[in-house]
């Protein structure tokens, strides 16, 4: 079957063939004729917020075509479009697992996707799992023979601190890594990811190849506290500001934007970390 996929916006995630089309902002209908012949269209919105728009968007396709219109993706539940390998995503970007079994409440995997489910493991580079370290020994060992093939290797998802352990530095060291990205979510989880970065470190892994998410909020002298220790313990700290799983994205005044923007550039927080933060520079 030959679909059209529908997203909001274009990221370094989404697809690029022909049959994917980003009408950024756009709600009238494209000309049908320019994309190869297709016999759906997927609308796949990822963010909540986006949700009116992309209910928009399929009205406007309803209307103008006779092909059959789906909604869809995790802002709707992932329950009208089922997740398929390279469909959504570029297909070097891979999940071998959905789910997580954890609890977090900030946290909204487990309300979508429920527990941890294995996937059959295909091929790509990048993975791509909400907690790759939750799924099985016999798993696992799956997905690093098949990175054996890979040239560029990224854990991308956050792995957990705490359950990084001999199996799995063991394994990525025989690995082509570009990227390890772990997570420091509060305050409490800095302990675990100093073990972690620690146990990475005697493995040869340095600042260059650790990266970590710090989840964020409005209190910029808290959160460069947090992110400023991320960075001493031996990790690229990378800020992400909490939004709210509401159909309104989480507003914050324009100097904490600012202020996680520039947590999320290297350059940037190298020199934050020899000069300090200079909070006038963000309206403080």
């Amino acid at each position: 079957m030959n679909i059209l996929r529908v997203f909001p916006k274009k990221t370094s995630y989404t697809p690029t063939d022909r049959r994917a089309y980003y009408p950024n902002g756009i709600t009238q209908a494209p000309a049908w004729n320019i994309f190869p012949e297709f016999d759906e269209i997927h609308i796949s919105c990822a963010f909540t917020w986006d949700k009116k728009y992309c209910e928009d968007l399929a009205f406007q396709f309803r209307s103008t075509q006779d092909k059959p219109v789906m909604l869809g993706g995790p802002a709707f539940g992932s329950k009208a479009l089922d997740f398929v390998q390279g469909l959504y995503l570029k297909p070097n970007i891979i999940f071998t697992s959905r789910g997580c079994n954890n609890q977090c409440p900030w946290c909204i995997v487990p309300k979508i996707e429920g527990c941890l489910k294995e996937l059959p493991v295909v091929t790509g580079n990048v993975i791509q799992d909400n907690n790759f370290l939750q799924t099985s020994r016999a798993h696992k060992d799956k997905v690093f023979e098949m990175l054996k093939t890979q040239k560029i290797v990224q854990f991308k998802g956050g792995l957990e601190s705490d359950l990084i352990d001999d199996h799995f530095i063991e394994n990525v060291r025989g690995l082509k890594i570009d990227e390890l990205w772990l997570a420091c979510d509060t305050d409490g989880s800095f302990k675990n990811l100093e073990i972690a970065v620690k146990k990475l470190a005697k493995a040869g892994f340095n600042r260059e190849k650790l990266k970590c998410y710090a989840l964020i909020d409005g209190d910029l002298s808290k959160n460069e506290e947090r992110l400023q220790k991320i960075w001493r313990a031996g990790a690229m700290p990378f800020a992400q500001l909490y939004r709210d799983f509401t159909e309104t994205k989480t507003k914050y005044p324009k100097e904490v934007e600012k202020f996680a923007r520039s947590w999320q550039r290297p350059a940037c927080i190298n020199m934050h970390m020899k000069k300090g933060t200079d909070f006038r520079n963000y309206g403080v």
